[in-house]
């Protein structure tokens, strides 16, 4: 019989030692803490370390704690520090939470059960058991508009502010424009039909080129996906525009900013949780959360989780 798979936890703090102990062991892996990197056994699937021994361990270190294809997950950092960002862009390092003295628990059940089983896809992870999730096919502009207008009548049903509401239009607006014109042209600077013409080797038909919106709200969150076919974004072209996009602050917003990834950086600083499934060539999912408890001032900040599973991640 196998072993199950290891996690190691790198925690300083006792508090924050104590609700993982009780999250984890719910996920059925083998979890070990320790005081630093320097006593970690090797081989585990999952690291988890919060801010404080990050910060006095190298990444080498961290990586050598690690099965071949294990992921650090950092807690109580932030993407609004350029440092933070700058690890980021390690192979082993695609989860960060912000939230360190009180973590979400399904959060890191979900986050943990998605690594050790590559099961990624799917928004229902995140969300109550049971909810009804809405989705629709985009393949024009009218479909868009229809589709924006069901999505922000049923935030609306669902009990989200007015500023909320206004962050949930544009953020799905702003995904379901990625889905549509970026991820297809990414390569190539196509249109969407022409890409999958070109790719598939036949004459397209405009369905071919869709995205697919879902959304759906638990009573706490409200949670928006959308899915395309292409499977092109990856965490350095997300990191590269989050770069830029701070670099560019204070410009006015034009149509040719969209290739210096001003939307996404706006999406990243409007939303509770950025989570994106990639299976490379085949399909990307971005999902987005909003907290509705938040009011205006605690959403002002960026994204408190962020989330990229790729195809190392994915069941074999």
């Amino acid at each position: 019989m196998q072993d199950a798979p290891q996690t190691v936890c790198v925690i300083s703090d006792a508090s924050l030692r104590r609700t993982l102990r009780r999250t984890l062991n719910a996920v059925g892996s083998s979890v070990e803490f320790v005081g630093s990197v320097a006593e970690c056994p090797g081989g585990a699937a999952i690291v988890f370390i919060d801010q404080q021994s990050r910060r006095n361990t190298s990444v080498d270190q961290l990586t050598r704690a690690l099965s071949d294809d294990g992921k650090i997950v950092m807690l109580g950092d932030s993407i609004e520090d350029s440092d933070v960002v700058s690890l980021l862009r390690n192979e082993t390092m695609n989860h960060l939470i912000t939230d360190q003295e009180a973590p979400d628990e399904v959060e890191l059940v979900v986050t943990s059960v998605k690594l050790l089983t590559g099961d990624i896809f799917g928004m229902e992870k995140y969300l109550s058991w049971g909810v009804k999730i809405h989705s629709a096919e985009i393949a024009t502009y009218g479909d868009k508009r229809r589709a924006l207008e069901a999505t922000a009548g049923h935030a609306r049903d669902s009990g989200a502010r007015r500023y909320l509401l206004r962050r949930i239009e544009s953020v799905t607006d702003e995904l379901l424009m990625n889905a549509l014109y970026d991820a297809p042209s990414v390569m190539d600077g196509r249109t969407p039909f022409e890409h999958v013409e070109r790719r598939s080797g036949k004459r397209a038909h405009p369905d071919d080129a869709h995205a697919v919106l879902r959304y759906a709200c638990d009573g706490r969150y409200f949670a928006v996906s959308v899915e395309d076919r292409f499977g092109e974004l990856n965490k350095h072209t997300i990191l590269d525009h989050l770069t830029r996009a701070r670099e560019q602050q204070g410009r006015p917003r034009l149509e040719t900013d969209r290739g210096a990834g001003l939307g996404l950086y706006f999406i990243l600083s409007a939303v509770t949780r950025f989570i994106v499934n990639v299976k490379p060539q085949s399909r990307t999912e971005v999902l987005c959360l909003f907290d509705l408890r938040k009011r205006g001032r605690e959403q002002a900040s960026c994204t408190r989780s962020l989330h990229i599973f790729t195809g190392s991640d994915l069941a074999a």
